[in-house]
């Protein structure tokens, strides 16, 4: 059966820790391009959740590597979210960009 995995920071390892999914902390951008390849290749996950700033420190060819693939399902997080009051926050296309990757096209969803 496979298993999900959070690749994250210190501050977001906690919040996901109380999940219940199993987290690996990182400290630096660098580690992260460590587990995180490690983490696909080993062939335990199936799903692999990773802090969306920690993806900043891969190669072009790392990052197309990692989102190419069907298994396991590669899931960028943002974790740089902040409480606007209402008609104050700015337009986000970031669950746009999560539709996209996982049906693979662009969906124009009107509210």
């Amino acid at each position: 059966m496979s298993k999900a995995v959070a690749v994250l920071g210190a501050e977001a390892a906690l919040g996901f820790g109380l999940t219940g999914v199993e987290v690996i902390r990182v400290t630096d951008r660098a580690s992260a391009r460590t587990v995180l390849l490690e983490a696909v290749d080993n062939g335990e996950h199936g799903l692999v959740i990773v802090e969306e700033a920690l993806l900043e420190g891969l190669s072009d060819a790392d990052r197309n590597a990692l989102f190419q693939r069907n298994v396991p399902l590669v899931i960028p997080v943002r974790l740089d979210l902040r409480w606007a009051s209402e008609g104050k926050a700015a337009e986000d296309d970031y669950v746009a960009k999560l539709i996209r990757h996982a049906v693979g096209y662009q969906l124009n969803i009107q509210l």
